[in-house]
């Protein structure tokens, strides 16, 4: 198995109830090092991006962060992860205004 995708409501970071690890630590343990683990869900910022590699799994899904903000990963890239944007405002749903010659 190449990777196992564990989507994890509670956040990349939840653990079981009575557990002292993650979800994404627990199935580390039992794949090993052969299969890379994949947590989705929480990861809406370059911190709990850079948390969650580094303390709970190998790779993190962004969806959502990255509906919300399709620069997600880029600006992570290019050093303006602090402009990530992670919460959707009513400005976002507007279309753009347009001058249109001649009205």
């Amino acid at each position: 198995m190449d990777y196992l995708s564990l989507s994890i409501w509670g956040g990349y970071d939840a653990k079981p109830k009575g557990a002292d690890q993650s979800f994404g630590q627990i199935f580390k343990q039992i794949v090993g090092d052969d299969t890379k683990v994949m947590v989705v869900g929480g990861v809406f910022s370059e911190a709990a991006a850079a948390d969650a590699v580094a303390n709970h799994t190998d790779l993190i899904g962004v969806g959502r962060g990255t509906l919300i903000d399709p620069l997600f990963g880029k600006k992570i890239l290019d050093g303006q992860g602090d402009t990530i944007v992670s919460q959707i405002s009513p400005e976002q749903g507007q279309p753009p205004l347009t001058k249109v010659s001649g009205l």
